[in-house]
């Protein structure tokens, strides 16, 4: 995922796993200024495909973080699985939200009391597996939005259930798992 006019372009890496079926993915973002937002992919025959966009947005890499940083730092870590049922009754594709608390400060933010910049402190490795079946992983920069979110649908292997591990720029690791939920499968 590349937004052309970030300070950093390359928002995130995305590797999908061999056998999980994903089909759609989505995130948030900061957008610096006007841009294309491009997706693009490479196929297991080395084909590149290519989507993009334009989107009107200002000031979104170095825009001041949302919440209270001291609360920030006290849920830093925190995860939550949400689980969509499958639209229909005997299908094995599961609709995934995963949601983590995270700063995920760009390093161009100031704090608005001493105006000295923020350093850049994010979520830059994730993976997020059905038991030992690789669902998908990402290499993300600082362009993932503050508390990040990643909604994805995969194909589910039974009912073992779902670890994810989120490795910061801090070195901290976060781990979360969640039995499926899905009555279907």
């Amino acid at each position: 995922m590349i937004i052309d006019v970030n300070p950093a372009p390359v928002a995130a890496t995305f590797l999908i796993g061999k056998d999980a079926g994903v089909t759609h993915l989505s995130t948030r973002v900061r957008v610096n200024d006007y841009s294309y937002l491009r997706a693009i992919a490479e196929t297991q025959g080395g084909e590149l495909h290519m989507a993009q966009t334009f989107v009107k947005a200002s000031g979104g890499c170095s825009a001041p973080a949302v919440k209270n940083m001291d609360e920030a730092m006290a849920t830093m870590g925190q995860m939550k699985l949400r689980q969509f049922p499958p639209q229909e009754t005997m299908t094995k594709v599961q609709e995934l939200q995963l949601m983590i608390r995270h700063p995920n400060n760009s390093g161009l933010q100031r704090d608005p009391l001493t105006q000295y910049f923020i350093p850049a402190h994010f979520i830059h490795e994730l993976s997020i597996s059905q038991g030992d079946q690789p669902i998908l992983s990402m290499e993300g920069g600082i362009s993932i939005s503050e508390d990040p979110n990643f909604r994805f649908d995969f194909t589910a292997q039974g009912k073992g259930e779902i670890r994810v591990e989120a490795t910061d720029t801090d070195g901290k690791v976060f781990r979360g798992h969640w039995p499926m939920e899905t009555a279907g499968l």
